[in-house]
């Protein structure tokens, strides 16, 4: 079974954060199915199964703080023996421009702590990733700042594209695999 993890923090606090875009393109994808997340009883965290392409996949959310991802995601990931080639992980990524989308596998984890947490939990950082591009802090702002805060309201039309063409490359990764996916999101 393929697994696509959508990294965020919980709660309306955090919910329209630059931090949650990898959690609002999971609930768009699987909003767009038409189904609706339960709390999956062995790890703690938001699942719902859709069928991309045919093929059942689970999407999940965990219900922890991002630091943390790891501790919900890595037992969901084990409980399905999901190997690191059928881990698809949605998350903001600051060193691509806003709006752009890029896939790839594997890689460091350039400080972001969701993604620390989750190569920590799964023993690997050769998962496939969906990186959603926030951009980088205007001026001398810190990164961890900007990343908590909401996207600016003139940006929503853009940021709504976003969760969009993330929804469409996460799809294209299950149907197509990475590099034939790359070759489609790469262009947009």
């Amino acid at each position: 079974m393929k697994l696509i993890v959508g990294l965020g923090n919980p709660g309306p606090t955090y919910e329209k954060t630059r931090h949650n875009i990898g959690a609002m393109v999971a609930d768009s994808l699987v909003f767009s199915y038409g189904e609706k997340y339960s709390v999956h009883k062995r790890s703690g965290t938001e699942t719902a199964t859709v069928r991309i392409g045919g093929e059942p996949v689970m999407v999940a959310k965990a219900r922890a703080y991002m630091n943390v991802t790891g501790r919900q995601i890595g037992p969901l990931a084990a409980y399905y023996s999901v190997t690191p080639d059928d881990l698809i992980v949605l998350h903001d990524e600051l060193d691509i421009d806003f709006g752009q989308v890029r896939l790839k596998q594997g890689g460091g984890e350039g400080g972001h702590n969701g993604l620390r947490s989750l190569t920590s939990a799964v023993g690997t950082r050769d998962y496939l990733r969906v990186r959603l591009g926030i951009g980088r802090p205007p001026g001398r702002q810190d990164p961890a700042d900007f990343v908590l805060k909401p996207f600016p309201s003139a940006t929503r039309a853009d940021v709504d594209l976003l969760i969009a063409n993330g929804v469409d490359a996460a799809e294209l990764l299950v149907m197509q695999g990475l590099e034939a996916a790359q070759n489609v999101v790469h262009t947009w």
